[in-house]
């Protein structure tokens, strides 16, 4: 079940470790009552987004949910470019990112302790989800929900 209330907001915050601003919004993938995967967006300004995006260690998550986070910030909100934010660190996040269509664009040398901040982008045109044929049929089910 894909859940976009606030009530797990709390919850991806304290797995990706980030104080959300005021106006964050999430979409959480919820499988036997419990969140499994889950995005936090914010700093939207109509032209972009900051997405923070969490997958539990070992889940797997739905399909209809990694559709609806692409569709929701690229055909609701209507964003040129969606932002990714990586501890150099976080090599399982970086493969994700990238796997996804993110590019890496910019990086933030001795951003933290464990390293630099790597800040990736994607425009919907790089979106693998929203331009592959194999995703059309589950995009199709997300834009009726």
């Amino acid at each position: 079940m894909i859940d976009c209330s606030s009530m797990f907001l709390p919850t991806l915050c304290r797995e990706l470790e980030l104080a959300p601003t005021p106006l964050a919004q999430c979409i959480v993938d919820v499988q036997n009552g419990k969140p499994v995967a889950g995005v936090v967006y914010e700093n939207y300004n109509t032209v972009s987004v900051t997405a923070h995006i969490w997958v539990k260690d070992g889940a797997v998550a739905s399909k209809e949910w990694w559709a609806a986070i692409f569709d929701y910030c690229f055909n609701q909100l209507g964003i040129h470019k969606l932002i990714g934010q990586v501890y150099s660190t976080n090599e399982k996040a970086r493969r994700l990112d990238e796997k996804m269509g993110f590019v890496l664009e910019a990086t933030i040398k001795d951003y933290c302790l464990e390293g630099d901040l790597l800040m990736y982008t994607m425009t919907k045109e790089q979106c693998r989800i929203l331009n592959s044929p194999a995703w059309a049929r589950v995009l199709k089910l997300v834009g009726e929900a």
